[in-house]
């Protein structure tokens, strides 16, 4: 408990008002502060890099998905008739390279230096197209980068054409939720560090563990704080609750 006395020779207007705001800020000190906040995470955009037919749709809204899981895909017979004429072209080149070689030799001569120069290049070029023929046809199919939940699949259906910037299926990261906590000015003091917080979340009823972390300005004037948990187990993106300095 906090005594202060008030001297004698100082009962004037101006020391009362000190005095009072003094007391007023002691009490603020002294109280437990609660910082309301929600549970978060990242929620990421998935899209096909080129464009094409729908022809596959594997998950829709709502479910849950993993690492690595095929999302989607799209019609790949054109895209492997190009890779079948790729590779032809490259069986075709590589054979006339071949062909130069048990001719000619090692080059003796500056033409025949270049020219075998010349058939390097056009081997070298037919294997890059190969390898970009390859790779439209892996882009074909839509994988998840990460563990989660499906919130909109954006009206990806089989028949469709799309668009490298169109139609994305966002996914909320399932492993990873955070508590995010709005504040004030005058609060930042006690956050420029990291401090240990404790969190009751409502609803569930389920008290957790953390540390805040980063804090950046919003578009209200105020200022966020995330803070990581210590478990995430039961979590729900969205839930509510109040968190504590300890």
């Amino acid at each position: 408990m906090i005594f202060l006395s008030v001297p004698n020779s100082m009962k004037s207007k101006n020391f009362l008002k000190i005095f009072f705001k003094s007391i007023c800020v002691i009490i603020y000190l002294m109280a437990e502060q609660i910082f309301k906040g929600i549970i978060k995470s990242r929620i990421i955009e998935v899209k096909f890099a080129i464009s094409g037919k729908v022809v596959i749709v594997c998950k829709k809204k709502g479910d849950n998905v993993k690492k690595g899981e095929l999302l989607a895909t799209l019609d790949k017979k054109s895209l492997q008739m190009e890779l079948d004429r790729q590779l032809s072209d490259f069986e075709k080149v590589k054979a006339e390279f071949e062909i130069f070689n048990l001719q000619k030799g090692e080059p003796k001569d500056d033409i025949t230096k270049y020219l075998k120069a010349q058939k390097q290049a056009e081997l070298n070029r037919s294997i890059k197209e190969v390898e970009l023929a390859q790779e439209k046809v892996e882009m074909a199919d839509l994988f998840s980068p990460i563990e989660g939940l499906i919130l909109d699949e954006s009206g990806l259906i089989p028949g469709i054409f799309i668009t490298p910037s169109g139609n994305p299926i966002k996914i909320l990261e399932s492993n990873h939720y955070f508590f995010e906590m709005e504040i004030e000015q005058k609060d930042l003091p006690q956050f420029l560090t990291p401090n240990n917080l404790t969190m009751q979340i409502f609803g569930i009823d389920k008290t957790i563990q953390g540390q805040s972390k980063s804090v950046f300005p919003n578009e209200k004037g105020k200022f966020i704080v995330e803070a990581e948990l210590s478990n995430s187990s039961g979590l729900l993106y969205g839930l509510s609750g109040e968190a504590t300095i300890i």
